[in-house]
């Protein structure tokens, strides 16, 4: 019974996986950046985790799956801290970041830390 459960529970982390993968490439494709690079750093900065939430050591939030900044994303009113958790909205606003040459928003990006995930 148990094994079961944890075959259904990797089954459907999968299938979310796939899920936000093709939103990725949808929105990457839509606001034309690389999909590639922003898939490498969502992975990167979040693992792909809708729900991530990182704390800095000056006490601000990285929330989401982009991992937006608590100051300079949400205080800043770029977007609310509830769509830093929906996927959808989250992912195109950092695509457009990205196609106005803000990638290095990102420490992974900038950092290239990112490339390991390419």
């Amino acid at each position: 019974k148990e094994i079961e459960l944890r075959e259904k529970i990797i089954e459907l982390l999968k299938t979310m996986e796939k899920l936000l993968i093709d939103l990725i490439k949808k929105i990457a494709e839509e606001e034309k950046v690389n999909f590639h690079t922003l898939l490498a750093v969502l992975k990167c900065e979040s693992g792909l985790n809708p729900n991530a939430i990182y704390i800095n050591k000056d006490g601000t939030r990285d929330l989401g799956i982009c991992q937006f900044n608590s100051y300079w994303y949400v205080k800043k009113g770029s977007i609310t801290e509830e769509d830093c958790f929906k996927p959808d909205i989250a992912i195109r606003l950092m695509a457009k970041q990205f196609r106005k040459g803000r990638a290095k928003d990102w420490v992974c990006y900038k950092s290239n830390r990112y490339k390991k995930f390419l």
